[in-house]
């Protein structure tokens, strides 16, 4: 009897991921998730994900993405698992991966525990800022196996930030407001990722902080706001920038024609184009040149 007992714990033992190549890894929701050392199915439920572990090289990696995954144009290629918040979780079971990102705002409880139910190895993501988007970067590196890669990109962030923050240092702050939807008008707070990139650029947010982080104004908040600028993120079929405003002519943005606009994946995504975003703000913000801002790609 005692025989057998250990032969079935030394089975368990044999049979555990962790003898198999396997790490464990804290994700953004504190929970310890076991990855095998250098997973080969990858399924992306997040698009800033994605673009990060095609720069990474991994590309032949990745085996399942959503619908919204639309860069580099690679990525249009790979099978399709469902949308950003609503994963197909048959699809992704289909593809049998190995890993499967996914954001806290789409992971709620419920979806979370049925992933886990059905067996498959989750690993939470959260960047709200420009901080947790370069610590984002450097532990998906990490956690595939691309530790060299993920470090050298999240540098290339961390340099193009402190390059834009000395660049704006001393310079007259405008005042920013950052408009994510004009139907209802839909605004950036503190405590956003794009919050984080009007300062970073040089600019002081209009939106205070408040219960929500991206409240919803009406005519009377954006009058009394009265922003020296105003960035919009348009997506295509989105009126011209300069005419979605048209209808507050006393606004000083509106007045001076300082109404911009700005790829929305560049700052909405936390990946590795939000240098693009960091520098095309800071060049609308303080008529500086994009490119000078920018780091370029290592030999």
């Amino acid at each position: 009897m005692k025989r057998i007992l250990s032969l079935s714990l030394l089975l368990c033992f044999l049979l555990s991921p962790l003898t198999a190549g396997a790490a464990v890894w804290t994700d953004a929701m504190g929970r310890r998730v076991e990855i095998p050392e250098q997973p080969q199915r990858i399924v992306s439920l997040v698009p800033a994900v994605t673009e990060i572990l095609f720069t990474l090289g991994l590309e032949e990696r990745v085996i399942g993405v959503t619908r919204f995954c639309n860069w580099p144009p690679a990525a249009l290629a790979k099978p399709k698992v469902g949308g950003y918040s609503n994963p197909n979780l048959e699809a992704v079971l289909l593809r049998q991966p190995d890993l499967v990102f996914i954001s806290a705002d789409s992971a709620n409880p419920a979806l979370l525990a049925r992933m886990e139910g059905l067996g498959l190895t989750v690993y939470v993501v959260y960047p709200r800022g420009i901080k947790q988007t370069i610590t984002m970067i450097r532990n998906i590196g990490r956690v595939t196996g691309a530790t060299s890669r993920g470090e050298q990109l999240a540098e290339k962030l961390a340099t193009t930030v402190t390059r834009v923050e000395k660049a704006v240092a001393g310079l007259p702050r405008p005042r920013v407001l950052f408009c994510v939807m004009t139907r209802p008008l839909t605004v950036a707070g503190p405590g956003t990722l794009v919050g984080d990139l009007i300062e970073a650029a040089g600019g002081e947010n209009v939106v205070t902080a408040g219960i929500s982080r991206y409240p919803t104004w009406g005519s009377e908040a954006l009058l009394l706001a009265d922003p020296d600028l105003i960035v919009v993120s348009p997506h295509p079929g989105t009126p011209n920038p300069a005419d979605l405003f048209s209808a507050w002519p006393e606004l000083t943005a509106v007045k001076t024609g300082r109404v911009v606009s700005v790829n929305p994946d560049w700052v909405h995504r936390p990946g590795p184009r939000l240098g693009l975003g960091l520098t095309a703000l800071a060049a609308a913000f303080h008529h500086l040149d994009p490119a000078s801002l920018r780091v370029e790609e290592r030999p």
